[in-house]
């Protein structure tokens, strides 16, 4: 082999040589690339599946907590419905007395006595309301209280009647001291005690 044959087969030796490690090389860095940015989708799709489930735990507690909402809500409303036809049963009750003249008469004169007591005069006007004002004796009244008072109390019966379902309201001759005793006002005065009592019948609360 001549000399020039031998240098142009030990360049193309060298060439062929650098072109392998160039090529090995430039796969090294390939499947290195190819490594790294597996790693980096692995990740990525990590961190979206993670925020995915963040995302929807987020929306499944916010979904829980209106329902949960929702539902007391509900719940408030029907307690509250609950109490109130309690109320309403027990205000017609009340007013049922009012038909029954042997239960509803007693019952007047010793509100009538208790006022009277309280106001501490021997005598008082009486007002009631225009259904009573047609059954209610003055003379008849009189009597129960001095019965239950242990006195005679004079009592006018005044002839203009008050707006109340029942009941009465005791006054001094001169209208300065009135005592309220309607059905009306010992309901109302009643009424939040009632509300307490049939919540804790109810629901223990």
């Amino acid at each position: 082999m001549s000399e020039a044959s031998r240098f142009t087969e030990d360049i193309l030796t060298a060439a062929n040589d650098k072109a392998r490690t160039i090529i090995d090389e430039a796969e090294s860095e390939t499947q290195q690339a190819l490594g790294q940015a597996k790693i980096r989708s692995a990740r990525e799709a990590e961190d979206i599946l993670n925020s995915g489930r963040a995302e929807a735990e987020a929306v499944r507690r916010r979904h829980i907590s209106q329902i949960r909402q929702r539902l007391k809500l509900q719940e408030q409303f029907e307690k509250s419905k609950i109490v109130t036809e309690v109320l309403d049963q027990s205000r017609k009750r009340l007013m049922d007395i009012l038909t029954d003249e042997k239960s509803y008469l007693p019952y007047l004169a010793a509100l009538v006595t208790s006022a009277v007591r309280e106001i501490g005069l021997d005598a008082v006007v009486v007002h009631v309301n225009s259904r009573d004002l047609n059954r209610v004796n003055a003379i008849g009244l009189e009597r129960e209280i001095a019965e239950l008072l242990g006195k005679s109390v004079k009592i006018e019966l005044s002839g203009e009647p008050i707006q109340a379902s029942g009941g009465m309201v005791v006054s001094s001759k001169d209208g300065k001291t009135r005592i309220v005793n309607t059905l009306d006002q010992r309901f109302e005065a009643l009424e939040p005690k009632l509300l307490i009592e049939a919540g804790k019948i109810l629901f223990g609360q």
